[in-house]
């Protein structure tokens, strides 16, 4: 039994049973419609099977962070937020639970979202070879079909819907430094000094404090043998320009002298017998704040918010799926119960949901327009409060290549703000895999090294000179480009737009596009085809439609063809598109459209060479002609 409803921009929303969704959606009901969908729906042992029509032209796109390929179609996928430790191609599932996805055709992409926080189930076309088959483990929920002509405009529909990205910091897009763990506060100084003395003041824009800167990993506190001075060691930084972000985890130790854990009574995830909830994480047996219930979430409010004003300047949000130790499903069991407006829930109905409402609350206690939050797990939604980073992977080549289909997904699914850890977390980091993981990674937004407690160090100075001229050269480059990569988010959090895409987000139509997975675009303007295999020192690759500028060779190529690179970072502009560099403006073609650098908007028009922004002549103060002056990497360096 079915409602359908038709809201704003071509959006069907579908209330199965009574409709229930956990979380809220901003759909703007018009009227009740009747019709038949261009779907299915059949009750099956107390959940609900969505059956979608699949052609043999059509492709699918999406589904959030998933470690398959770009191309969804012929795969199978669980939404439930896992604690996924050291993942591969086809493990199944990762941390972030995305239940929307497209369906690009010939003619049309069709958006579909299922507003249901607990188990779901998908099947695109393995079972059954022409139908997408969608198993909620629920009644009671929402589905959402959202109409469009390309993949971009149903991507807009959908952050209407679900919401546009928070306001990321510029400073969150500079180079990040972080390990399990940097302690004591001497070490971290001297890490972030040894940073600058090989490679200059920008660096690093941020360090991060693993669990070790906790006393006994208790939440909300901090060791006073390792960080006597936590307050003077962030103000000491700052005077660096180098930003400090400590973990935070929701596991909270069950301790009664603590005065925390006194003062959240009331407030934690309850078992189905009425008791408090406990499982272990990393202090011991510990409870969990249950982010649903009111009380939870202003406890959690009132605790972050006074821990951030000792001067830290975001938030890292781990173990969050929850992650639950010493238990076979690693997470809380799936009846122990929330309160939900008023409503007692089994956590099954809401466990991917339960990072969004830790990163919501986490949000609220941060300063307006200057919140930065890094979270492992998340759901539907995510986007409005915190970054995400793609979790434990290990230091292969291997995983290094899989991070661009999982991280251009989950960025097609809403989530713009996205990274990976640098090097690998787990296991032995050759500098040829750091190098080329810095070089995959060189438009991520999230841009962090990152690294477990048994590997080897990988901070960047610690190598030859050889490798540390290259790492020096592509720090400089990923400096320079965070004017650039900073529009990019500003244009998302305006428009829901992703920073880094697929190349079949932009090209849909091209005859397989959908196979490439090892490439991937920046906005509409670059083209980024870096190394991923060991010991190769060039590459062959993908170039859509149009014509594109090489920033190795300062060649112009016409696309729609394959061709091999003349370097080993191939990287290409396209025509008729403006990027920023530094100071500069470099553009390509005949342009005319909004670019926001020096903190506003400005109209840049550029027509057989001539400039204008802001109607006024540029004469090449600003902007340079990349046709003219043909420059290189090594421009790009400076």
């Amino acid at each position: 039994m079915y409602h359908i409803f038709k809201g704003q921009k071509d959006i069907l929303k579908f209330q199965v049973g009574n409709g229930e969704e956990f979380i809220e959606t901003g759909f703007l009901k018009e009227n009740e419609v009747e019709g038949s969908p261009s779907f299915q729906l059949r009750e099956e042992d107390g959940g609900t099977r969505i059956i979608v029509p699949i052609l043999e032209s059509d492709h699918i796109l999406g589904l959030g962070e998933k470690a398959f390929p770009v191309e969804r179609k012929r795969t199978t996928g669980k939404m439930w937020n896992y604690d996924s430790y050291n993942y591969y191609l086809g493990y199944d599932p990762l941390y972030v639970s995305i239940p929307f996805f497209m369906k690009t055709g010939i003619n049309e992409t069709i958006g579909y979202f299922i507003n249901y926080t607990g188990e779901i189930n998908f099947d695109f076309g393995v079972t059954d070879y022409t139908n997408i088959i969608i198993d909620v483990k629920s009644e009671n929920f929402s589905f959402y079909v959202l109409n469009g002509e390309t993949p971009e405009v149903v991507l807009q529909k959908y952050t209407d819907l679900t919401g546009k990205p928070f306001h990321i910091p510029e400073w969150a897009l500079e180079h990040q430094i972080s390990k399990y763990s940097y302690y004591p506060e001497e070490r971290v100084e001297e890490v972030v000094e040894n940073y600058q003395k090989a490679f200059g003041p920008y660096a690093v824009g941020s360090v991060y404090l693993d669990i070790d800167y906790m006393d006994e990993y208790n939440i909300f506190t901090e060791d006073k043998n390792k960080f006597p001075g936590m307050k003077e060691m962030i103000e000491r930084l700052h005077g660096k320009n180098v930003r400090v972000i400590p973990i935070i985890d929701p596991g909270l130790k069950a301790d009664q002298k603590s005065e925390i854990f006194r003062k959240g009574l009331g407030s934690y995830i309850e078992t189905s017998r009425g008791e408090i909830y406990t499982g272990d994480v990393w202090p011991g047996k510990c409870v969990f704040p249950d982010f649903f219930k009111k009380e939870g979430g202003d406890f959690w409010f009132d605790e972050m918010s006074k821990f951030l004003s000792k001067g830290y300047d975001g938030v890292w949000l781990d173990m969050n799926e929850p992650s639950v130790h010493n238990v076979e499903s690693r997470t809380v069991e799936p009846d122990a119960v929330h309160e939900v407006n008023g409503k007692m829930v089994k956590h099954s109905e809401v466990h991917n949901a339960y990072a969004l409402k830790e990163a919501e609350y986490t949000y609220k206690a941060m300063k307006p327009g200057k919140s930065y939050i890094l979270s492992r797990s998340g759901f539907a939604g995510i986007q409005k409060y915190a970054a995400i980073w793609s979790g434990d992977g290990l230091s292969t080549f291997e995983n290094m290549g899989l991070q661009i289909p999982i991280l251009t997904s989950l960025s097609i699914s809403g989530v713009p703000y996205v990274g990976c850890d640098l090097g690998g977390f787990s296991g032995y980091s050759s500098p040829e895999l750091i190098l080329r993981f810095y070089q995959m990674a060189l438009f991520f937004p999230v841009y962090r090294n990152h690294k477990v407690k048994m590997g080897n160090d990988q901070e960047l100075y610690v190598f030859d000179s050889y490798y540390r001229k290259r790492f020096s050269d592509l720090l400089n480059i990923r400096h320079n480009f965070v004017p650039y990569l900073y529009w990019k988010c500003v244009e998302s959090e305006k428009f829901g737009t992703p920073v880094i895409r697929p190349l079949a987000f932009n090209f849909p139509k091209e005859d397989g596009i959908f196979t490439i997975d090892d490439e991937y675009m920046v906005g509409d303007e670059l083209l980024l085809a870096p190394i991923v295999v060991q010991s190769q020192e060039n590459r062959e690759l993908y170039l859509p439609d149009g014509m594109w500028y090489d920033y190795e060779s300062s060649d112009i190529y016409m696309g729609h063809r394959r061709i091999r690179s003349t370097g080993d970072l191939p990287l290409y502009q396209k025509k008729n598109s403006v990027i920023i560099v530094g100071q500069k403006i470099y553009y390509f073609g005949n342009v005319e459209r909004e670019v926001y650098f020096g903190n506003k908007w400005h109209r840049f028009k550029s027509v057989n060479g001539t400039v204008e922004i802001d109607g006024k002549e540029d004469s090449e103060k600003i902007a340079i002609n990349i046709e003219m002056k043909k420059p290189l990497l090594k421009d790009l360096i400076s």
